[in-house]
């Protein structure tokens, strides 16, 4: 089953199909700083201790010709201005037991609104997008045994991802009825459970996943092992199966059950400078599931020069579904999220409004640099390509380029800001698709306090 497949169609309005499914939330936090305030601690009994965290967060939008200047045919507004809010208060406790084991546990809620109409087009229909739901909710137990061994079994509403992000990693579905569909504060997955064992480089998880899906949206459930061995900084190998368990739909869930995935992906340090990065992973299942989806990057880090500039290119493929065949060709993009700029969202406007992960081939290239230690400047260039055109009734798979800019600013530990401006010039597929061609520009603007 995907999670969140039957929440993205390929595209975010309707269109025919061989799973005509819904749209579905968009990128997370942009955040290249590695350090954040602490929590607090409010309570210290030597072994029982009790942490308050809080995670606020807001974002303008400001857009000119948004959806090619067809906005209104494409998902139903006027979409121009808008702004989000979210907020995220958590408590979390541990229990240090005398055998060297420790039991944790938490709570957290999330808070979204969203004042104004957004690109997505999710809360058409509803007159005050906005709600307060419990997010995380989760116990837990671990151990660190003699010889760099550990043990870890959690279950409830808890945070997982699986490296990158690609494939697992975003349970929670925003927008729509709940509002805050950018700023993204639902991630916790449902009804779910976690052993982790680690031993030195190597760890081994089984995990059972379940998801939060908006108003009119479908639950599901997903359960699978993953493996991953750590070279010790010079790179790692990983791989993971996942099975689809139920899906609460009589349409589709008879079918999407059936769903296997298998992925494998890996990383190594080929220069001090040059790192090499990809995974792959194929969907079977049911005599009809054919979709997989792939990527292959190289970065380089001029480490050596003022501000530690870098440069990657990354190439990725999520197929799309051939109308011609019985099968489903189409990548099915499961809970994917945001680690990095484009990954997996790709784009500021193509992937957070347009497409989700799958049907599409593109190019990236990506350069950032630190302008000071607060600072950091990043750019953007995408090519985006229909994988099957057919499968969205057109003929083009050129679909344009995107071009994105972050200015970003770690003020303290606490408060983080960021100016975003993408600008989309639409090539033959969009305007086939979309009826629009004009350049669709966006300009976002960006604060989370979170200790």
């Amino acid at each position: 089953m995907t999670l969140r497949s039957f929440e993205k169609p390929i595209i975010r309005r309707p269109l025919c199909c061989k799973s005509n499914c819904r749209a579905a939330l968009a990128a997370a936090i942009f955040c290249f700083a590695t350090t954040t305030q602490a929590e607090i601690n409010v309570y210290d009994n030597d072994r029982f201790k009790v942490f308050f965290g809080l995670d606020a967060t807001t974002a303008a939008f400001t857009q000119n010709n948004a959806w090619f200047g067809q906005d209104v045919a494409n998902i139903g507004v006027e979409t121009d201005d808008w702004i989000e809010l979210g907020i995220v208060p958590k408590l979390h406790f541990t229990l240090d037991r005398e055998s060297g084991a420790q039991f944790f546990g938490g709570i957290s809620a999330a808070a979204t609104k969203t004042f104004g109409e957004s690109a997505d087009g999710l809360a058409v229909g509803f007159d005050d997008p906005g709600a307060a739901t419990i997010e995380e909710v989760y116990l837990g137990w671990r151990h660190n045994f003699h010889g760099n061994r550990s043990l870890e079994i959690m279950g409830g509403n808890i945070n997982y991802k699986i490296g990158t992000g690609f494939l697992i990693q975003d349970g929670g579905h925003d927008g729509g009825d709940r509002g805050g569909f950018y700023i993204s504060k639902r991630q916790a997955f449902r009804r779910s459970g976690l052993i982790r064992f680690t031993n030195g480089n190597l760890l081994v998880e089984g995990f059972y996943l379940g998801n939060n899906p908006r108003q009119g949206g479908i639950e599901g459930e997903l359960a699978g092992v993953n493996v991953e061995y750590d070279f010790s900084g010079r790179g790692m190998i990983g791989a993971t199966y996942i099975d689809s368990i139920e899906v609460d739909d009589v349409l589709i869930g008879p079918i999407f059950e059936e769903l296997s995935i298998y992925d494998v992906r890996g990383e190594v340090k080929a220069t001090e400078n040059l790192t090499l990065s990809g995974e792959y992973a194929t969907q079977t299942g049911g005599g009809v599931f054919e979709g997989k989806g792939w990527w292959g990057q190289a970065s380089y880090s001029f480490s050596n020069s003022r501000g530690t500039p870098s440069l990657a290119y990354r190439y990725a493929v999520v197929t799309g579904d051939d109308p011609s065949t019985t099968e489903l060709e189409g990548f099915a993009p499961i809970a994917w999220g945001f680690t990095d700029h484009a990954q997996w969202y790709q784009g500021e406007i193509t992937g957070d409004w347009i497409f989700a992960n799958t049907n599409q081939r593109t190019h990236l290239i990506k350069v950032s640099t630190s302008l000071s230690e607060k600072f950091r400047l990043t750019g953007l260039y995408l090519k985006i390509e229909i994988d099957e055109p057919g499968a969205l009734g057109i003929t083009s798979d050129d679909f344009g380029d995107e071009y994105d800019i972050y200015l970003e600013w770690k003020f303290n530990d606490a408060l983080f800001l960021s100016a975003v401006v993408a600008i989309f010039n639409p090539d033959d597929g969009a305007t086939q698709l979309t009826g629009g061609d004009k350049t669709w520009s966006h300009l976002m603007l960006y604060a989370r306090y979170s200790f």
